[in-house]
């Protein structure tokens, strides 16, 4: 009898066993199938989105390693000779020439005119490493074939996926070059392009795939519960933080402030911006009807199979509430990628309602030339106006020891949240938002809070001290943040020590990384060897002290301030 159980047992097994791997068979060949047209598939989430844009022709270009050049993710983790002459010895980390993704005549010129001017060659080698990462890197595919229909996929480094913020915060530090750099040009104009694809079929998700026209391998994400959901043929994640629609247009912004090249403004351009402000409405309404206090519809959700709270969302995926009435937009999670507590996120809103002032009259330069698109003007103004007297009402609270500071998120009820992340937007990055002014007496008490222990994610040691965040956890501190608070004070003391440490915690790789552990000495654990955007922020960093600070890194021949125009005008 007992025999006969398990014979039975087996041959059930078998059959579950063929029965699964003929539905397995079944799901991947459909998923092959429907890849080609599921990509074809715009879902703008709401039926009031209108009318998909048609996609443009495709294309070929690939940009990226050849399989005789080397994997970056492992290229990163090895010092390479030569070293530089300075005490620290900083390998040269930039991949051979044959192999970088991208090559910018203006950057190389700049690289090469700054180099003697440098008293520290440890300092320059960093420059050298950091400042041409992400082209070097990071340019997953370009197409400029088509000059109205110019394509650039930015990866963020070892994610194999373009997340909005990170693209345009990667790019941020080339937008000056861009007027010296045809080249230059066309990948800008092409990422604006792209995010605006992307936008305007999945406003609320922040990271994509490489376009099904690129060719280029797609890599396996999660997948999360999402209303309205997504198609992951498309996103990569889907987390709607409200920062990336705000970074997708500081693209456009810089891009138009540096070239006064306008034409990117297109049909499709104004379809993802015409997407952004619907969503900026629906994120506007409260949880609650104000007049008869019933429960809201939830226009997002979120869920994730997690066991990191700061992954997913509360209360079925709807995020804690929030009241009417602020002028302010919610947003579910952080530039961290973290949910949010209070889901009025501070440094988000500050950031969008910059960003819509400045395509508010951007966009007024346009109404000749691109038909009557005033509703888009008034719409950008009343937002951004909104926005900034909700900041001013709601978020401004009287800290116990730091005085009149700004929350990091509230929810409208008097809640507050007093802390800052390293990711930006930050409140520390306020001033380089252009949000207020570096010497706003509210932004400098709340920068004393973001850079003392009354910041719970200030982390100190006799290491390294900087802003971390829940994203990484309770001994990691951010590089970034420093970067962040050199561009931000005119304190020669706090920026020479601060480029100290980013200097001498890169655990001898010479590139910078995601987050270090305060408590190892000279960065020697640490999370993401290949992260772009921090080496972006890098260059970003130097190039803003060769303007403004010269002495503090150039030898005393060289003390005279330069910017990228005056050493590429020579």
């Amino acid at each position: 009898m007992k025999y006969y159980t398990l014979n039975r047992r087996f041959r059930q097994t078998k059959v579950m066993l063929a029965i699964i791997l003929a539905l397995s068979l079944f799901f991947y060949l459909r998923s092959i199938n429907q890849e080609d047209t599921n990509a074809e598939q715009v879902d703008l989430f709401s039926s009031d989105l209108g009318d998909v844009v048609p996609e443009a022709p495709k294309n070929k270009h690939h940009h990226w390693f050849s399989s005789k050049c080397p994997d970056y993710l492992e290229y990163s983790e090895e010092r390479h000779e030569p070293f530089s002459e300075g005490p620290l010895k900083l390998p040269y980390m930039r991949p051979p020439e044959e192999c970088r993704t991208f090559k910018s005549v203006a950057v190389e010129r700049t690289l090469e005119a700054l180099e003697p001017r440098f008293k520290d060659p440890d300092l320059f080698r960093l420059l050298e490493n950091c400042l041409p990462n992400t082209l070097d890197t990071t340019i997953l595919w370009t197409d400029f074939e088509d000059a109205n229909d110019l394509r650039s996929f930015i990866v963020t480094g070892d994610i194999h996926a373009e997340w909005l913020r990170d693209a345009a915060r990667q790019l941020s530090v080339y937008q000056p070059f861009v007027k010296h750099d045809k080249q230059l040009q066309l990948l800008m104009k092409g990422a604006i392009n792209q995010q605006a694809l992307f936008i305007s079929r999945q406003p609320y998700c922040n990271a994509f795939q490489p376009p099904k026209e690129s060719k280029v391998h797609r890599k396996p994400s999660a997948v999360d519960f999402v209303s309205p959901h997504p198609n992951y043929y498309v996103s990569f994640e889907c987390k709607w933080e409200l920062d990336s629609l705000a970074s997708f247009l500081t693209l456009s912004n810089e891009y138009y402030e540096n070239t006064g090249d306008s034409s990117f403004v297109n049909e499709v351009w104004l379809r993802a911006f015409e997407v952004i402000l619907i969503v900026l409405q629906k994120q506007s309404s409260p949880t609650f009807n104000p007049d008869t206090g019933t429960l809201l519809s939830f226009p997002y959700k979120f869920q994730r199979e997690t066991r990191i709270g700061s992954e997913t969302l509360p209360l079925a995926g709807t995020g804690n509430p929030i009241n009417g009435g602020t002028g302010l937009v919610r947003s579910a999670f952080r530039p961290s990628d973290d949910s949010t507590i209070f889901q009025f996120l501070i440094p988000a809103n500050a950031h969008m309602a910059v960003e819509l002032s400045k395509i508010s009259y951007l966009l007024k330069s346009k109404q000749d030339s691109t038909g009557n698109i005033a509703m888009f003007v008034d719409a950008a103004h009343q937002f951004s106006e909104s926005i900034k007297v909700g900041i001013k009402n709601n978020a401004i609270f009287d800290h116990p020891k730091h005085g009149k500071i700004y929350a990091y998120e509230i929810d409208g009820y008097g809640s507050a949240l007093f802390m800052d992340d390293a990711n930006i937007p930050s409140l520390l990055s306020l001033p380089e938002l252009g949000f207020l002014e570096v010497d706003d007496p509210i932004y400098n008490n709340t920068r004393q809070m973001i850079l003392s222990k009354s910041n719970p994610y200030f982390l100190q040691s006799r290491f390294f001290e900087g802003v971390g965040g829940p994203h990484i956890g309770l001994q990691n501190a951010w590089p970034m943040s420093l970067l962040m608070a050199i561009r931000t004070t005119d304190d020669e003391q706090i920026i020479t020590k601060y480029l100290e440490l980013v200097k001498s915690t890169t655990a001898g790789l010479g590139l910078m990384h995601e987050s270090i552990n305060v408590y190892i000495p000279k960065g020697g654990a640490y999370t993401r060897p290949w992260f772009s955007w921090c080496n972006s922020e890098f260059g970003k960093t130097i190039l803003d002290l060769a303007s403004r600070k010269p002495h503090l890194i150039f030898k005393e021949d060289y003390v005279e301030s330069v910017n990228i125009d005056s050493l590429l005008s020579k």
